[in-house]
């Protein structure tokens, strides 16, 4: 049994489009009887060493400051050695680094290169991170160089979630390999997706961060909504900026279901109509762009990270301003036809590109294993 081990700097429960990637993918290669390891950072007082249905997690100890948004590794720390020492009791044959900007990428380089192992680093954004402030974003953006600087030094091979994403790595002087996309597993099978001609249900599911753009989004609903659309906006998802949205913008046709169980989730994207993605963050491939396609939602997005290269028109549209976003919702909410056609050309796009199905085998045979 060939054994994998992959390096993330969070892992579920914590959420995130990393941490999804990470679980679906080991899902899949367990399925297919390849040993699986996770190595994260302890963010929340979680067993350091832990089998999850044939999935080992390590989880090295971090420090409080920043512990929920960026791990810094405890390296001098009995539980950090002792879960080295686990990681030593097995023949590894790949490591896998995700992003980066992550110390436990560096961590997994360096383990990778002592222990003569190939490491493949999967890039899963198209931009530098930002957190709205100018001087911290470009601190931030030169500490990301110099990691990467040294992190180049270790890996073997690169890839990304997306062509951006791949793209992206040129910035850093990085030729990448190829792309191992984002996917989903299919889990529409036996839900009814039921979309109402009388009433039209406009959603947002994911975190709810100031970049995310979901401001632009509720602003420009209330912008062209009218009576006689029957509609609403729904936001599902937690995060940072979840209080002052509520505070400020909800009321009858606009409401914020905070933290969402996925199998009620599942529910949402099967009634709603539009879904939209007006994020203005370096996205790799958005998860939920690809759950929304898969229901047979029709998708207005902006053109951060990949989906501009398979969203098309004739699936969904792609704005890069606050008018063309307006236009966009009031054409969609006009053209009830125009909204049901492009959901199900997404669909299509969806399962013959997207799934983990697919993705997995390709990392498989690339990584020759």
């Amino acid at each position: 049994m060939k054994t994998i081990a992959i390096f993330c700097g969070y892992a579920l429960p914590h959420l995130g489009g990393i941490e999804r990637y990470v679980a679906n993918l080991s899902k899949q290669l367990v399925k297919r009887k390849y040993k699986v390891i996770i190595i994260s950072s302890n963010y929340d007082n979680f067993k350091t060493i832990e089998n999850n249905n044939g999935i080992i997690n390590l989880r090295v100890p971090s420090h409080k400051i920043f512990q929920k948004r960026y791990p810094i590794i405890k390296h001098h720390n009995k539980e950090y050695k002792r879960v080295i020492e686990e990681l030593d009791k097995y023949k590894i044959d790949r490591i896998i680094v995700n992003t980066r900007f992550h110390l436990t990428s560096l961590m997994g380089a360096r383990y990778g290169k002592k222990h003569n192992i190939p490491v493949y680093l999967i890039e899963h954004g198209s931009n530098h991170m930002s957190i709205s402030n100018r001087l911290l974003d470009y601190l931030g953006a030169h500490y990301e160089h110099a990691l990467t600087n040294i992190l180049n030094k270790y890996v073997d091979y690169y890839y990304g979630v997306s062509k951006d994403a791949c793209n992206w790595q040129k910035h850093f002087k990085i030729k990448s390999n190829g792309i191992w996309y984002n996917s989903i597993n299919r889990f529409d099978e036996g839900i009814n997706i039921r979309k109402s001609n009388k009433k039209t249900t406009i959603l947002y599911a994911g975190r709810i961060l100031k970049e995310k753009g979901i401001e632009d989004l509720v602003k420009a609903y209330k912008k062209v909504n009218k009576k006689e659309y029957n509609s609403e906006l729904l936001i599902a998802g937690d995060g940072n900026f979840l209080e002052y949205l509520k505070q400020n913008y909800e009321c009858d046709n606009i409401k914020f279901l905070g933290r969402t169980k996925f199998d009620e989730l599942k529910s949402i994207y099967a009634k709603a109509n539009i879904f939209v993605h007006p994020s203005h963050y370096p996205e790799g491939l958005p998860t939920c762009i690809l759950e929304a396609g898969l229901m047979k939602c029709a998708v207005i997005t902006t053109p951060n990270g990949g989906t501009k290269h398979f969203i098309n028109g004739k699936n969904g549209i792609v704005v890069e301003t606050q008018k063309q976003l307006e236009m966009s919702l009031k054409k969609l909410l006009n053209n009830k036809e125009l909204t049901k056609k492009m959901g199900n050309q997404l669909h299509n796009t969806v399962i013959n590109n997207f799934t983990w199905e697919v993705t997995t085998d390709k990392i498989i045979k690339d990584m020759n294993i």
